[in-house]
């Protein structure tokens, strides 16, 4: 293992029929913009990115992820709804939303503690849910995309049960990031 490697922790998401039309959708309404689409192998809702991990952080973070996962009961989310992040003005992420989730939001907060626990520092970031669909270098017409966006029905796609959780590491590569478990904590 090298000095250092990049990790997160996430929810590995298979998608259903309706959220891969729903990709497919995206896709002929974008054609020519620059927008790199999520392969559908790597869906994932990210519950906290956690960056450069040394090989002792990822032992401790492992132990710590472990207790807290033996004790924590499956439940389940729903992708509901689109939307995207923007940057001064300019789209930067198209993604799927999700609903409101206590047990989601209790998990990331508990997750949290154990990363800072670990030695990491605290996130500043407000933790919001979503699954990535692309991410945008450029749209010809923005007044178009934020429009059909803002219109877009909002709609069920998947209800998905947390049965498990991994720990990825991410490698960053010319052809996109691949990522590679490292370990995967069932819940029960």
């Amino acid at each position: 293992m090298r000095e250092h490697i990049r990790t997160f922790i996430a929810l590995k998401i298979a998608p259903n029929q309706k959220v891969l039309e729903l990709l497919q959708h995206f896709k002929n309404l974008f054609p020519n913009d620059r927008i790199k689409w999520v392969d559908t192998d790597n869906f994932h809702l990210t519950l906290r990115f956690i960056g450069n991990t040394t090989r002792e952080q990822l032992y401790e973070l492992v132990d710590r992820l472990e207790l807290l996962f033996s004790d924590q009961s499956k439940f389940q989310i729903t992708l509901k709804g689109t939307d995207y992040f923007k940057s001064k003005n300019h789209p930067r992420v198209l993604f799927i939303k999700l609903c409101e989730s206590e047990e989601l939001f209790k998990l990331v907060s508990e997750i949290e503690s154990q990363v800072v626990a670990s030695g990491f520092k605290e996130e500043k970031k407000t933790f919001t849910p979503h699954l990535t669909l692309g991410r945008i270098k450029l749209v010809e017409n923005r007044n178009r995309f934020f429009s059909l966006l803002d219109e877009w029905p909002t709609i069920e796609y998947q209800k998905i049960e947390v049965a498990e959780l991994i720990l990825f590491q991410s490698i960053l590569k010319q052809t996109g990031p691949e990522y590679r478990p490292i370990k995967t904590f069932p819940l029960k």
